[in-house]
């Protein structure tokens, strides 16, 4: 288990020294969003995030070209609704192709969205011949493996799509909302915010149930982590949800790094380049680390 250490700042290999939240450049990228959800980003610059203007919709924002945002599809449009429940989308990831994926929990689909938006695909909507509980987040593993929560059902799906694959990862109970892969793609991270801690997977090259151990644990503190990210040196940061915090580890040295405060409340999360990106309370917010 991390143990936990305010602003302690060590360097994380040949990596750069993070600032401290008093230092750190914060601004707001995207505001107003009709309701907070996954946010994802692509490898030329782009911004995805849901549910813009309403839910179902998710917009889109070139960063590096200075761009204002726009609507890249209504799901709404797209997806039939089960029962009741219509398109919201909730955890998103761009792969290695420039297609961006879709944890629907309205419908409880795993979608996959062509580059310019003219092709939606569902990869998957059901396990042994039951429907998928709403779904919260996904993490694309390096071998194109896809790993969904589902924290109503207790369950992480284990998805590979060239083959028609859809599994469990899980054997233990986990109620996971927000998932990340390691760098060197050899374990799944999950927060899981009911039971206030951070748990791991070790993924097997086999497609068999293994159960999780526990990374960092904020209990009896309340503390509920739901959104979980990596840089590319391998740091681990948290959003800590309604206690309007990102707090960073370094997984090598077992120690936590610094805290940003952002004044709102951190539900997602996502790295690119050097920045972070933070999603909630209807806005979403960027810390640049470095440029």
């Amino acid at each position: 288990m991390v143990p936990q250490a305010k602003n302690v700042q060590p360097l994380a290999g040949d990596g750069e020294v993070l600032p401290f939240s008093e230092d750190a450049f914060m601004e707001v990228v995207v505001s107003p969003l009709n309701q907070s959800g996954g946010i994802a980003l692509s490898g030329n610059g782009d911004l995805f995030f849901a549910n813009f203007e309403k839910e179902g919709v998710i917009g889109k924002l070139a960063l590096d070209l200075n761009h204002t945002e726009e609507v890249f599809i209504d799901l709404t449009e797209w997806v039939s609704p089960v029962g009741e429940f219509s398109s919201r989308a909730e955890g998103l990831r761009v792969d290695n192709q420039g297609r961006l994926l879709v944890a629907d929990a309205g419908t409880g689909k795993l979608l996959r969205i062509s580059p310019t938006a003219h092709k939606l695909e569902i990869l998957a909507d059901s396990y042994d011949g039951y429907r998928f509980g709403s779904v919260k987040d996904l993490a694309v593993a390096p071998n194109g493996d896809l790993f969904v929560s589902s924290p109503y059902s207790g369950t992480i799906y284990r998805i590979r799509p060239d083959i028609g694959y859809v599994g469990i990862l899980n054997d233990d109970l986990v109620r996971v909302q927000g998932l990340a892969i390691s760098p060197d793609g050899k374990q799944l991270v999950a927060a899981e915010p009911e039971a206030s801690r951070v748990v791991v997977y070790d993924i097997p090259d086999d497609f068999i149930l293994v159960d999780s151990w526990t990374l960092v644990d904020f209990s009896p503190s309340g503390v509920e982590p739901r959104g979980v990210a990596f840089d590319e040196k391998g740091r681990l940061f948290l959003a800590l949800g309604q206690l309007n915090q990102v707090r960073a580890f370094d997984l090598e040295l077992g120690v936590e790094l610094v805290r940003y405060e952002i004044g709102s409340a951190a539900e997602s999360i996502a790295y690119r380049n050097g920045s972070l990106f933070i999603g909630g309370d209807e806005k979403i917010t960027r810390i640049r680390l470095w440029e």
